[in-house]
């Protein structure tokens, strides 16, 4: 607040001359007295402006910092009303609120509180508990009817033919975290994975977001980073697919010449829509299962899990930037009102 210091003029220092009539003397002395009072509005009406227009400087410099923040803050948080439940988290179910059908994927990510959990690289492999969770969540909230395969329990993958389980094991990868490894010597054009027999694939993206809300915080903090995208035939809807047991930790390669496996068709040619993973060269035993991520399209939005804000981000922007338009125009006001210039 300013601090306004008031100079006030004293009879003495406004005394009458004494080479002037009394009457001229008096009227003198009143015109002084007069014209210093004016002197004093005026001063005291310019510091008062003054200090309104500090006031106002400072609510405009507010208003400049703030409305950034109202733009681009509540555009990166959706308008989620539950950030209230940051800090409050548990490892249990986290409660539904009442916008939880606006969430997209990283919407999720976020009010779960998943990047601490995800970025450990320490995390131990799930335990056969664990992936029963998993599946008992799914067969409430999804498909009644899913069962793991009955042969060959999740925490060792599942049958890829006759001659039995896939071939590879989980365990920690150094600086990955938890990732594949080769259990035989595989050869190149071998199939190491078959996704049709593995993957779980959300008939939309309402099924997935009530998978995540029925998972406890950390399992759904995993499901959110197993979670991708894929169409699997030439112009066909984009699905969200995740997995229930080990094979959903494949890893990705550090660079492209680390790859050792991709999805190919029928013909042996690589193929965003297949969920076949061929060796593409001669794979040594224990040595890491690696895939190239960008094999499949990342879209969210496509696949209805994107947030709506998201999936309209021009409209979205022009909201923000219309209100923040009337807030400056509220306060242009106001200090046209302050400093009298609308009168």
């Amino acid at each position: 607040m300013a601090i306004t210091h008031r100079h006030i003029t004293t009879a003495n220092e406004a005394g009458g001359s004494p080479l002037l009539p009394i009457s001229t003397q008096t009227n003198a002395t009143t015109s002084f007295y007069d014209a210093n009072k004016k002197n004093l509005g005026r001063k005291h009406t310019a510091k008062q402006l003054s200090d309104k227009s500090v006031a106002v400087v400072a609510a405009l410099a507010f208003l400049g910092l703030l409305t950034p923040m109202l733009l681009f803050g509540n555009y990166h948080r959706g308008n989620s009303s539950s950030s209230n439940l940051r800090g409050a988290l548990g490892d249990g179910p986290v409660p539904r609120p009442k916008n939880w059908k606006t969430w997209g994927y990283h919407g999720f990510r976020d009010n779960f509180r998943c990047h601490g959990y995800l970025s450990d690289r320490t995390k131990p492999l799930p335990t056969m508990e664990d992936w029963e969770t998993m599946l008992k969540a799914y067969n409430q909230v999804v498909d009644p009817t899913y069962k793991f395969d009955p042969d060959i329990p999740p925490t060792q993958g599942y049958r890829l033919n006759e001659d039995g389980a896939q071939p590879y094991y989980a365990k920690l990868s150094p600086g990955k975290g938890r990732g594949l490894f080769a259990s035989r010597d595989i050869q190149k054009g071998e199939i190491v994975h078959d996704g049709n027999k593995s993957d779980v694939v959300f008939p939309d993206g309402l099924s997935w977001k009530r998978y995540m809300f029925a998972l406890p915080r950390t399992m759904a903090c995993d499901q959110a980073e197993w979670t991708f995208t894929q169409k699997f035939k030439e112009g066909g809807p984009m699905r969200v697919v995740s997995s229930l047991n080990i094979a959903i930790l494949m890893n990705e390669g550090n660079t492209i010449l680390d790859v050792n496996v991709q999805p190919e068709d029928e013909n042996g040619k690589p193929s965003e829509y297949s969920a076949v993973f061929y060796a593409m060269r001669d794979i040594k035993k224990d040595e890491e299962i690696l895939m190239d991520y960008a094999d499949y399209d990342t879209d969210y939005a496509a696949a209805g899990i994107g947030h709506q804000v998201e999936q309209t981000k021009m409209e979205a922007v022009k909201t923000y930037v219309h209100q923040a338009a009337m807030g400056w125009g509220m306060i242009f006001r106001q200090v046209g009102s302050t400093l009298g210039l609308g009168s």
